[in-house]
Parts: C-alpha cells; sequence; structure tokens
C-alpha cells in the first residue's frame, strides 16, 4: 500500500522529466512568439492519453485540439488506431492533424468537404466560421456522394448556404464516395491549405470488417486536416 508522500514520489519521478522539457519548450515559444495575441501553457497529466486530453477539454474549455501525425499505417493501426485515431474518434472537440514533415504557410484556400447524406455538421461549423475570421481566405465547399442511381442537384443546397449565410464560397460535386484519393485529387487541383472534413464515428466491427476511412485520411493527406 502506497502512502500519500510515496505516492507523490513515485509521480513526480515518472513526470518530472517530462514536465521540465515540456515548461522548457514552453517558454521557448513564449519568447518566440511573445508578440502574438495568444499565450502558451503546459500541462502534464498522470493518466491514459484519451482520458488525459478529454479532462484538459473539459477542464479548460478547448475549442480545437492539434495533434500530427507520422504516417505510419498496417492493420493495428487500422483497426486499434494510433494516439491520432483514438483523439479524433473519441473527444467531443474539433481535432486537426498535421502531417509530418508539413511546413505551414499561410492558408489561401480552405476546402470544406461533406457528403449528402450528412446532415449533423450543421452545428459543427462554428470553428470554421472563427478560422475565416482569423485567417480570410477562399472558402470552397466540396460535396459528395456514392449514389449514382441518384439524381442530384449540381448546385449547393439551402443547408449549405445556411451554414455560410455571409461567407462567399465556390461549390464543388463529386458522384464519388468520401475517399483519400478523390480528397487528394481535390485538394491538390483547387490548391488547399486546409481542409475540414466532417467525419462520423466509426464502430469497431466496421473498422475490423471494412478497414478505416478516418485513419487513411489522417495518415495520407496532404494538408492539415480538420476532422469536425
Amino acid at each position: 500500500m502506497l502512502t500519500g508522500s510515496n505516492a507523490n514520489s513515485i509521480y513526480d519521478s515518472i513526470a518530472g522529466t517530462n514536465k521540465k522539457m515540456l515548461d522548457e519548450l514552453n517558454n521557448e515559444l513564449s519568447k518566440k512568439y511573445k508578440s502574438e495575441a495568444y499565450t502558451f501553457h503546459s500541462l502534464v497529466d498522470y493518466d491514459d492519453f484519451i482520458s488525459g486530453v478529454e479532462q484538459a477539454i473539459e477542464l479548460h474549455s478547448i475549442n480545437l485540439t492539434v495533434i500530427g501525425t507520422n504516417g505510419a499505417t498496417g492493420a493495428k493501426e487500422v483497426i486499434f488506431g494510433s494516439n491520432t485515431l483514438q483523439l479524433i474518434r473519441s473527444v467531443n472537440c474539433p481535432v486537426l492533424t498535421v502531417p509530418e514533415n508539413y511546413s505551414f504557410s499561410s492558408i489561401k484556400n480552405m476546402l470544406f468537404s461533406i457528403q449528402k447524406s450528412n446532415d449533423p455538421f450543421a452545428t459543427k461549423v462554428d470553428i470554421i466560421k472563427n478560422m475565416l475570421k482569423m485567417h480570410p481566405c477562399n472558402l470552397k465547399v466540396l460535396e459528395l456522394s456514392g449514389n449514382i442511381t441518384t439524381s442530384l442537384d449540381r448546385e449547393d443546397s439551402e443547408t449549405i448556404k445556411a451554414l455560410f449565410p455571409n461567407q462567399a464560397y465556390e461549390y464543388y460535386f463529386l458522384n464519388t464516395d468520401l475517399g483519400l484519393t478523390a480528397i487528394n485529387t481535390a485538394t491538390q487541383l483547387l490548391k488547399i491549405d486546409l481542409h475540414a472534413v466532417y467525419s462520423e464515428k466509426e464502430t469497431f466491427i466496421k473498422r475490423l470488417l471494412y478497414g478505416s476511412e478516418v485513419s487513411r485520411l489522417s495518415y495520407d493527406t496532404l494538408v492539415p486536416l480538420l476532422f469536425l
């Protein structure tokens, strides 16, 4: 049985080094970006990854979570998920994934991809609107549908117009599912700098039988990808 002092000693020995490194990084970033309109704060939590992030989101009223991806793939990643995939699937907060070795450039074109069957995304676009205020750029909306037997209007719906009543945007339509090839093709052709996508939660059975579209998107995207 551990006493309070022993428990604290174990915590300090495990988290102390990481906390020191994080504090040093925090100080470095604070000095480097001291003229910017934001501040840095370091947090250390002795917990599993997802639980720690969820607690931080709740405690500090976090609006956006940012995490890097390293391009690792494989059956284990597809089924069980890396930290990035677990974050996308689990937390009730938009997640911005940044590809490994990606170099920041100013945002000139933002892409918002949706599927014809997606209705719940209407409550998720506030983060996009806030980003557009901070980084004025061209907004492009890409609507996808894999139902080739249905005749669909090639103009944006009233639902999409209602989402961005005061924001000019360009509308595009593709008669295909939300897949990596379609997304990366659109990203290149439209010269996209930031891509936002509404992703429905995937069940374990679906991932086991069919693989994970979210994993393919998060690992192989060409630009930062925002999961709503």
